[in-house]
Formats: C-alpha cells, sequence, structure tokens
C-alpha cells in the first residue's frame, strides 16, 4: 500500500548520520527496532489489522511476536470463531443447568503462595467446549487442531528493498524526524558505545541525547497528532483509525 508523507527510512538514517557522524555502522540495522519502540512511547504507532494462520501443536499455537489483545479474534479452520476463556467463563452456570458437557483445560497458576507455578483445571464453559486461553505470546486451545486463524492489530510495516526486511511506517513529520535522531543517539549509547561530543551523563541538556529525547518526545507526538486532525493525509487516518491513541467517531 502507498501512502502520502511517508518518511523512508533511509532518510531518517542519513540525517543522524549527518547530524551526529557515528562513526560506527552497527546500528543502523537496529533502528527499524528502535523506531517502533520510539513511536509506541509517544502512542503515536501505526497499526493495521493483520491475519495470520498458525500451526498447532499439542492444542498449542505460538504467536511470531507479540500480541495486541485489542480486539483479538481466534477462529478454526472453518472461520468458526473461537470464545476465550474469559469471554465464556458467565455462561459456567448455564451450562452446568443445561447440562451440555463442560471442557477442561490445565492452566499454570503463577500467583501461587508457595513460588513454584502449579497446573490447575480450569472448566472450559463453551456450550461446544471451544475456547482459548492466552499465555504469553501463546494461544492454548482446549480441544485439537491443526492450525488457527488470529486476527489482530499489527504494527503497520512495509517491505523495504534497500534493508531487505519489513519496516515501520513513519509519518513524515519534522519534529518526529528530530524526536527519533535523538532516540535513536541515546540507543545507540546506552549500549556502551561512545561519541566524542554526545553523552547520556552530560548536564548540558543540548549534549545529552536523553534529555532532547524527552524534550522532544512529547512536542513530536502532538505535532503529529495534529496533521492527523486535519484528515488530509492519504492512507494515515486508517492506520490511526485502527489504533488506539485517536478516538474513533
Amino acid at each position: 500500500m502507498k501512502v502520502k508523507k511517508q518518511l523512508p527510512l533511509g532518510r531518517l538514517i542519513g540525517k543522524i548520520d549527518n547530524d551526529f557522524n557515528i562513526s560506527e555502522s552497527d546500528w543502523i540495522p537496529r533502528v527499524a527496532a528502535w523506531v517502533t519502540d520510539a513511536l509506541a512511547q509517544m502512542q503515536i504507532l501505526p497499526m493495521e489489522k493483520k491475519k495470520r494462520t498458525l500451526e498447532v501443536s499439542n492444542k498449542i499455537a505460538q504467536f511470531p511476536c507479540t500480541i495486541n489483545t485489542t480486539e483479538l479474534k481466534v477462529f478454526d479452520s472453518n472461520g468458526n470463531e473461537i470464545p476465550s476463556y474469559d469471554d465464556d467463563k458467565g455462561k459456567c452456570c448455564y451450562t452446568q443447568m443445561t447440562g451440555r458437557p463442560i471442557s477442561q483445560i490445565g492452566v499454570f497458576d503463577s500467583t501461587n503462595k508457595t513460588g513454584i507455578n502449579s497446573v490447575f483445571i480450569a472448566n472450559i464453559s463453551s456450550s461446544d467446549g471451544r475456547n482459548y486461553v492466552l499465555d504469553g505470546d501463546q494461544i492454548q486451545l482446549s480441544f485439537d487442531a491443526d492450525e488457527i486463524e488470529v486476527e489482530s492489530y499489527e504494527t503497520a510495516t512495509y517491505y523495504d528493498d534497500y534493508y531487505d526486511c519489513e519496516v515501520p511506517y513513519i509519518y513524515d513529520n519534522g519534529t518526529l524526524l528530530e524526536a527519533l535522531s535523538w532516540y535513536i543517539l541515546f540507543k545507540y549509547l546506552s549500549r556502551g558505545s561512545k561519541h566524542p561530543i554526545y553523552s547520556l551523563t552530560s548536564n548540558n541538556q543540548y549534549t545529552n541525547p536523553f534529555a532532547q529525547w524527552m524534550y522532544y518526545k512529547p512536542k513530536a507526538k502532538t505535532s503529529v497528532l495534529n496533521d492527523m486532525a486535519k484528515g488530509d493525509d492519504e492512507g494515515w487516518n486508517n492506520f490511526f483509525y485502527n489504533s488506539t491513541f485517536l478516538p474513533r467517531g
């Protein structure tokens, strides 16, 4: 998908290289992940709805990245939606009263006072005994299956030919570009690297990348949201409509 006012990742890297003259290059492959972190902290990370087909082994499906539980939906191979155990717990009494079978699933109890995770048997109250439980980035099913389909909101990315990988969409905004530059330098120095001018221990705001990041962070967020409020940026409002930081009409 093509969107207007998109900031190429190469432009951000070029600005950082020109402004800070970093002698090493091992920071460059990490820029995409660092940008995602920065946008998330500013609550302006573009999101889009994605569907994934996951293989199931021993009733467990592993999600390849952190699951965003906002409007998460899970479907079986026939397209039937599978309710979560939490959503379906209220049906327990009804199920018992009607005599319908109650399935069970082993759930890890991390709150055990002994400090040892234990397994207890939870009643699965769906009328057909088909539910799922989230455990971190795993989806645990109460029934056997070969695969499931998961629909969730994930970071909006595009394939970058130069970097040969998926990278996040970045809104083309000057204040945001400045904020991201300082965040990348901050993360670079946080790994123990040194710079002849900038330092995380500097008392001077203008030579301390973390202080500069904290200064530009709220300004960048406000600037981007103001642009979004105008509603004239093709493609971008779809990303932000689907995420959590803009109100839905």
